[in-house]
């Protein structure tokens, strides 16, 4: 019997979703839709912006993804490491190095303050910005390295 293959568009989207997914799983950091897009173009994807926009947006509402505001209010995108749920994210400000992290006292804070407020059916969303420990080294030995004449 003969495998029926799918119409041409929709292998174009799944292909270009695909390698859009398989960027996102090979980084471990960060990246604004703009650096995933510049990464897609430079391997030959011809993916356009708005449509990595959109695929991003829904992968985060998936959970697929996760997507943060930077300090800067850039909006920044990054493979979802945990299963569980919800989660905290601690991000070094100099690679965009990140760990995943689960804090109960966070949760039973935010539980806390929202019930003596008044609120119900509260959401919250913690970022810990900071320099990764590498990070702090290289700072350390350019610094410490004396500087020739």
């Amino acid at each position: 019997m003969k495998r029926v293959s799918p119409p041409k568009a929709l292998r174009r989207k799944s292909s270009r979703e695909s390698r859009l997914i398989e960027v996102i799983n090979e980084l471990d950091q960060f990246l604004s839709a703009q650096q995933i897009h510049k990464i897609l173009n430079e391997q030959g994807s011809s993916i356009g912006l708005a449509t990595i926009y959109r695929r991003l947006e829904r992968l985060s509402q998936e959970g697929k993804v996760d997507a943060l505001i930077s300090p800067s209010g850039e909006r920044l995108y990054r493979r979802c490491g945990q299963d569980s749920g919800h989660h905290h994210h601690l991000i070094c400000r100099i690679c965009g190095a990140t760990q995943e992290f689960d804090l109960e006292a966070v949760e039973l804070v935010t539980s806390k303050i929202a019930k003596k407020h008044g609120y119900q059916d509260v959401s919250h969303n913690l970022e810990v910005f900071g320099v990764c420990a590498s990070c702090q080294s290289s700072v350390t030995k350019s610094i410490s390295k004396p500087k020739l004449r």
